[in-house]
């Protein structure tokens, strides 16, 4: 695992093949965090949002149901009527 030291004023230097690893670019906000004692520092915006962000599934099954609510309402009654009971 490579290292890093602290500098002056907070700052530091991300090793180069992390870098290139995780895709950051110069001007690219990055979100820091505190977790279970650990610094976690994670790409932000569109181009790194991937699997491990749960709102990138919003929207994943619109229009499976139907357009509108009644198009939806109406498959779900339907599907319903089909059930063994």
């Amino acid at each position: 695992m490579p290292e890093i030291r602290m500098r002056a004023k907070n700052q530091f230097t991300l090793p180069a093949s992390l870098v290139r690893e995780s895709g950051i670019e110069v001007d690219d906000k990055l979100s820091v965090a505190l977790v279970n004692g650990s610094i976690v520092i994670t790409p932000m915006g569109p181009k790194h949002q991937g699997l491990n962000d749960i709102m990138s599934f919003a929207g994943i099954a619109q229009g499976v149901w139907g357009d509108s609510p009644e198009e939806v309402e109406q498959t779900i009654c339907g599907d319903r009527a089909t059930w063994e009971r």
